[in-house]
């Protein structure tokens, strides 16, 4: 669909046709209300404001000069209301007939002044406040007209509602609980749930829609505790299993492995009857989030196939990966869709052609098999997989190993997995008998965290940091402290006479630190950046370059050095020159590139320099490129 081309006379002939469709003035909000995003964008390109808008569509706007409501005119003014509308105010309220008459700026004003109440009593208006006043019999009606109108009766949906007074009579007056029973409104009552009470709760659904609900379907049916229960004990596919049901989010394939998609499962399948060695779901690089499908010997493979209508964001994904695949020099190979849609005697002879072309008898099985890919939530919620997982682990560290040491070892799933489904690593330990460095989470009290801080500190003559308790291999004691409201609290719970030292920093001057890094510069023999500052141990000098307005651009050009800046200066690009490097890229992928995606492939000096000078929209009008 071609993109609307925005000037002065569209919008105001637009404009001019909505404000007389609409019968008001098209503000900004009204118009992305009404569907015209675009348009409302457009107005401070050409207009500058909607002001001049309006003054150019002959419309008279009722807006109040800049400090036109002080306390005297808003005085003024809300008498001269209450004058005119003395009959309307007999049956209505004040507040509510100032917001059908649209009079938002009376209403900021009141408010800004202290408040309708505080006016009327210091200044004596005479007029008449209406107040709810809650009864028993008024709470139970309201909740009773809420539950009948189909909104869920909780506190926190109460207060989405916007229903605060009720929710502030209701506490005063008695319990949520004891009002729902009085207006005949269902209560929950609280449910131990278990595996086997869960399955019991789902068969009949099952029984009567035909399928196994999701999240959705039984919020709808109001089955909102079991739908938490469910996703407390393990999650959807657990129960999947458990009532033979199966999951369509992993597809798992002989050798173990559990792929996303079903081609994956085929391929995966082959490999594993001819034995050809591979990993799955490996990271293409330390440096990049993005991993690929399969990794045999040094090529990898990806298998395309499932888009989804309405979205590109697969095809946008697939592209960065071929960018990093090419800018790394690695090969790789994707496999179309159309490979796997035939029999599948015709699949495994293609896919063994494909791989004979590939040299991966270098690589040793074993390291090429002993490696963690996807697991679904149903294989680390069952205790027995965690202990097989562990194991090697165990017989490694001797104990228990701890969540850094998992997540050293490229166990981050498992890792996450202990505290989803099985408490913490103290949990696990004692479930298997083992020792563990962790403590369980009531091992810290209070008292018992000051008392051990205390005795260390007396031992140790001083007031110990966290890093000298990290040192001394005392987390957990060093977490409690941080729990019961960190170290200054329970120092002074310790009542001891020792002082706290502090270290100040170095002080820098302008010219010294101009000095210093002309020194600093003049050893490594280039101009360092604040990184290379930090890391070769100029930390304060790095600090000082950014008070002050002390750049590193102006340090640099004061101090004498003739070495190359290692980054673009503020602009050194040109608008062509810009516009020519995002029209090749744009040329490339076939698409407009949007910032993220821009990223990855421009210098990020021109990225600032586009967003500073052109912007993103009119650097694809430049382009002159039609997607």
């Amino acid at each position: 669909m071609p993109r609307e081309k925005w000037s002065r006379e569209v919008i105001l002939d637009k404009c001019t046709e909505l404000y007389s469709q609409w019968g008001c003035v098209p503000t900004s909000s009204l118009m992305k209300k009404k569907g015209y995003r675009k348009l409302a964008q457009s107005v401070p390109r050409y207009f500058k404001n909607f002001h001049n808008l309006y003054s150019e569509m002959g419309l008279i706007s009722d807006k109040k000069p800049a400090g036109y409501w002080t306390k005297k005119t808003t005085v003024a003014e809300l008498r001269e209301f209450c004058q005119i509308n003395q009959q309307l105010l007999e049956t209505k309220s004040i507040f509510k007939l100032i917001l059908e008459m649209k009079m938002t700026a009376l209403t900021n004003a009141i408010s800004k002044h202290g408040g309708l109440k505080v006016l009327n009593r210091k200044y004596k208006l005479g007029i008449r406040l209406r107040k709810k006043i809650w009864t028993k019999a008024r709470v139970t009606r309201e909740l009773k007209e809420l539950h009948d109108a189909g909104h869920p009766v909780t506190v926190s949906n109460l207060l989405k509602l916007g229903k605060n007074t009720l929710v502030a009579a209701v506490s005063r007056l008695g319990t949520l609980c004891g009002f729902k029973k009085a207006a005949g409104i269902p209560v929950t009552k609280v449910v131990r749930w278990s595996d086997k009470l869960i399955v019991e709760h789902l068969r009949p659904i099952i029984e009567e829609y035909g399928f196994f609900p999701n999240a959705s379907v039984l919020k709808m049916i109001g089955r909102y505790n079991l739908s938490h229960a469910i996703s407390k004990n393990g999650g959807y596919p657990k129960f999947y299993r458990l009532l033979g049901m199966r999951s369509e989010r992993l597809f798992p394939a002989n050798d173990g492995h559990y792929l996303q998609s079903s081609y994956e499962c085929i391929f995966d399948n082959i490999l594993f009857k001819y034995n050809i060695p591979h990993r799955v779901h490996v990271r293409i690089s330390k440096k990049y989030l993005y991993k690929c499908d399969f990794l045999i010997g040094k090529t990898y493979i990806e298998i395309a196939g499932y888009s989804r209508t309405g979205s590109d964001a697969y095809e946008v994904k697939m592209a960065k990966k071929i960018s990093v695949y090419k800018k790394l020099r690695k090969k790789y190979i994707i496999l179309p869709q159309k490979l796997f849609c035939q029999r599948i005697e015709w699949i495994e002879k293609e896919v063994i052609g494909i791989i004979n072309r590939i040299g991966f008898w270098s690589i040793k099985t074993s390291i090429l098999y002993n490696d963690c890919c996807l697991k679904p939530p149903t294989y680390w919620a069952d205790f027995k997989n965690i202990k097989t997982e562990l194991q090697p682990f165990i017989s490694k560290y001797g104990r228990m190993p701890t969540i850094k040491e998992l997540y050293s070892e490229g166990r981050a799933s498992m890792a996450n997995a202990i505290y989803k489904y099985h408490g913490t690593t103290y949990d696990v330990a004692q479930k298997l008998k083992i020792k563990c460095r962790q403590v369980s989470r009531e091992y810290y009290t209070l008292s018992k965290t000051v008392a051990d801080y205390k005795q260390l500190c007396i031992d140790h003559s001083k007031y110990l940091t966290s890093r000298e308790l990290y040192d001394m291999n005392l987390r957990g004691l060093a977490h409690a402290i941080i729990k019961y409201k960190g170290f200054q609290t329970i120092r002074r719970k310790c009542k001891l006479a020792f002082t706290l030292r502090r270290f100040r920093g170095r002080e820098y001057s302008e010219e010294q630190a101009i000095v210093d890094y002309r020194r600093a510069c003049i050893k490594y023999k280039r101009f360092l950046t604040r990184h290379e500052l930090i890391a070769y141990g100029f930390t304060p000098l790095a600090r000082c370059l950014n008070r002050h307005g002390l750049t590193l651009e102006r340090a640099r050009a004061e101090s004498g050095l003739n070495f190359e800046t290692p980054y673009y200066l503020r602009n050194r690009y040109t608008i062509k020159e810009a516009v020519e490097t995002y029209k090749l890229y744009c040329k490339e992928y076939g698409f407009f590139l949007t910032i993220p995606q821009s990223q990855d492939l421009m210098p990020a000096q021109m990225i600032g320099y586009i967003i500073r000078t052109i912007g993103f929209r009119k650097m694809r009008e430049l382009t002159k490129l039609k997607y």
